[in-house]
């Protein structure tokens, strides 16, 4: 995954800039023993505080004082919690920030340009350069907590929709909807397949029904998920078959289409229409 996480420069630099600017640019703040400037904008007392490990769900934006900066417009984003690389940096945001808070944080925009964009930092941007963060905390979440949200969601699914095929030894559900009598599909074999991608709840995200052609990939050797490879090997020419995939042999964590969220056990619809 792709870090969103921006870690800053050193805390001597740190420190030297932020005493020098806290009387003017910041006495609406309030600042860490380690120098970082901050301010609430909503409390939650009881919300979960991110530890170590958590995959944290925000609302992030940021501003500049430099004009040439563009501004990142508030957005959706998921990160994981780490320790702090130095002191003041993005980490160190997240941990003061528990479920429902939401807060503004001034981080260094040389520093962010520096570890972000790796070492590129534009010719534009000063040493006196800040930017705004805006961070709102909308959930913490543990690896735990995904699994067993999971766990659930396949549970319910396979009891409302009475099926009763035990999964494999990687949690994939293999229900077979029409024996296929060609060539059995193996490693290496080039197999065209007409998909339906869907979320438990039933709702379609990619298909190749009514598309024309049907997706031709080579077994194995293509880049495909673990889940729909193991499926596609269970199956020979002319079969058709559920596959209920879960997250660790799926997506995971993270898919380039947006539409799939982290963590997402999903269902396919798959027809073996040829196999070479």
């Amino acid at each position: 995954m792709k870090r969103t996480s921006l870690l800053v420069a050193t805390l001597c630099t740190a420190a030297v800039f932020f005493s020098a600017c806290k009387e003017k640019k910041f006495k609406d703040y309030e600042q860490t023993e380690t120098g970082l400037y901050y301010k609430f904008k909503e409390r939650n007392p009881e919300g979960k505080q991110p530890q170590v490990g958590d995959f944290l769900f925000m609302t992030l934006s940021y501003y500049s004082d430099n004009d040439s900066i563009p501004k990142f417009e508030s957005r959706e984003i998921m990160d994981v919690m780490n320790e702090s690389m130095y002191h003041g940096d993005l980490y160190e945001a997240y941990s003061m920030l528990k479920e429902g808070e939401e807060a503004e944080f001034v981080i260094k925009a040389d520093s962010f340009f520096y570890y972000f964009m790796r070492g590129q930092i534009p010719p534009f941007i000063t040493a006196e350069n800040v930017l705004y963060f805006n961070i709102r905390m909308d959930k913490v979440k543990t690896m735990e907590d995904f699994e067993y949200e999971e766990e659930v969601a396949i549970k319910n699914y396979i009891t409302e929709n009475n099926i009763s095929v035990v999964p494999t030894e990687s949690g994939l559900y293999y229900i077979e909807l029409e024996k296929g009598k060609g060539k059995k599909v193996v490693m290496n074999d080039s197999v065209s397949v007409h998909y339906t991608g869907k979320f438990l709840d039933g709702t379609v995200f990619d298909s190749s029904v009514g598309k024309g052609d049907p997706i031709t990939f080579s077994v194995g050797k293509d880049p495909m998920i673990e889940g729909f490879v193991e499926g596609i090997l269970l199956m020979n020419k002319g079969g058709k078959a559920t596959l209920i995939i879960p997250f660790d042999i799926g997506y995971g964590m993270s898919h380039p289409m947006s539409s799939i969220p982290p963590f997402t056990p999903l269902l396919f619809e798959v027809e073996i229409v040829d196999v070479k």
